[in-house]
């Protein structure tokens, strides 16, 4: 059969699910495709490739353009379609309006191959685990324990096939699922649909990841490398120990991971950098603690956050710092304190995002039972993060406060004295406005593709 996978957008990182979902469907003998809206015409590959199967991955972003796009194509021919990814696994009720035949709920490699095998042998699917269809939900399977007896991600179906293959910047995932549950994410909802059905947090083997990254270095350019797993490590133990010795022998190139500040000290920032590690992306989210602890439920050790990020820095590893604005219960001053606190600790770049409740989380249930929104129009919109906060705690002179903090407190807090009291004062007195709008685009792309991930200008 013929599978042509779509997703929303590309942007700068590979899509590490449908590479799983492709090497399922060519262990099967089955040819896939991939189309991302932003650069293709769904309709002339369709009409190109006559796809049996239309598999479409949806995350917080782009349900609509993907629904919108999937009826037209079903004018154009037929084919059996399923829709999997966050988006139908924490809004399972958009289903009957989404025109597809299926939803994948949760992990979905198991799901996509006995899907796969039930369509080719030309029987019902209503009975998968996982799947939903129009006659039945069904319940999601056991996590996969053993991550390397899946099959070697199939990199080349977006490389080969998107601009990435030309790009400085290859990602990789050691990882699979988080072991917290803090109130925003909806990782706290795979927790509650997994529930007795396996470890939520588990690891590739260091030869698995290392044996891909070869891979993928050796058949397209590759000058540094985005770890994107959630938490990449935890602890300065025999994984690590592994990686730093591997990654540094085999691969040498510089990359960027995720940490949690309660997991830094300096027996770990040593095998980190050892390895190679370049860079380091950690949320403080909020800079108070009664937000982060009540609120967001964090699940943070007390840490002297300042103090950590300082010993960060002198391991000679960058920082890229996570801040949410407008956090229910938080105040002006918190989100101000984001500044001071990026300037005091020599962040490299403060990533801003403004609170948005995603359904089926916590905060979500909080902000409905204040009334903070309204659920009916809400509906997770994620795309507010880059916007105005829409919560009814705060005014209107707050909100555009914290939209400039959005706009340009990455800058602010990179200035020197003078200027930083200068930009402190915009930010309090001056209305958002376009030309802070572009200072944060220009600013806000720099910092992440030359400084943080070090890509060569032109890449």
């Amino acid at each position: 059969m013929k599978i042509l996978f779509v997703i929303h957008m590309l942007e700068f990182a590979d899509h590490i699910a449908l590479a799983f979902l492709s090497a399922i469907a060519k262990e099967l003998n089955h040819s896939t495709y991939f189309c991302t809206l932003d650069h293709n015409d769904l309709n002339v590959m369709v009409d190109s490739i006559k796809p049996d199967i239309v598999a479409y991955s949806v995350n917080i972003l782009g349900y609509h353009a993907i629904v919108e796009a999937h009826k037209e194509a079903k004018k154009r021919h037929k084919f059996i379609s399923i829709m999997g990814g966050p988006h139908p696994t924490v809004s399972p009720y958009t289903f009957p309006e989404s025109g597809m035949d299926a939803y994948c709920i949760g992990e979905g490699e198991y799901a996509f191959r006995d899907f796969l095998i039930k369509v080719q042998q030309g029987q019902s699917y209503d009975d998968v685990e996982n799947l939903m269809t129009k006659k039945k939900t069904n319940p999601v399977r056991p996590l996969i324990k053993n991550l390397d007896e899946l099959p070697i991600a199939d990199r080349d179906l977006v490389l080969s096939n998107s601009y990435l293959k030309g790009t400085g910047k290859k990602t990789f995932y050691a990882t699979r699922g988080c072991p917290f549950k803090c109130a925003y994410c909806c990782n706290s909802y795979y927790h509650e649909i997994y529930q007795g059905k396996g470890p939520m947090a588990r690891r590739f083997s260091v030869e698995r990841i290392i044996r891909e990254i070869e891979h993928v270095k050796s058949r397209y350019r590759t000058d540094f490398i985005k770890f994107g797993d959630d938490l990449f490590v935890m602890k300065n133990d025999e994984w690590l120990q592994e990686f730093a010795e591997k990654y540094s022998q085999r691969v040498g190139v510089p990359f960027n991971c995720y940490l949690r500040f309660d997991s830094v000290d300096d027996g770990l920032l040593s095998l980190l950098k050892k390895a190679g590690c370049y860079s380091v992306h950690l949320s403080v989210d909020s800079t108070s603690k009664h937000v982060r602890e009540k609120i967001l439920k964090r699940q943070m050790r007390d840490v002297n956050i300042l103090e950590n990020l300082k010993k960060i820095r002198r391991h000679g590893i960058k920082t890229l710092v996570n801040y949410m604005l407008a956090v229910p219960e938080s105040t002006l001053e918190d989100d101000l304190n984001t500044i001071e606190l990026s300037r005091k600790a020599g962040v490299v770049y403060s990533s801003y995002g403004t609170t948005v409740p995603m359904e089926r989380t916590e905060l979500f249930k909080y902000c409905v039972d204040r009334k903070l929104i309204d659920p009916q129009t809400h509906k997770g919109d994620m795309t507010g993060c880059f916007k105005k906060s829409t919560l009814t705690c705060f005014n209107e002179k707050e909100k555009n406060i914290r939209y400039n903090i959005f706009l340009i407190g990455a800058l602010v807090a990179r200035l020197p004295l003078p200027l930083y009291k200068f930009g402190m004062v915009l930010i309090k007195m001056i209305p958002p406005n376009q030309i802070f709008k572009k200072i944060r685009k220009v600013f806000h792309r720099y910092n992440i593709m030359r400084v943080i991930y070090r890509i060569p200008a032109g890449s």
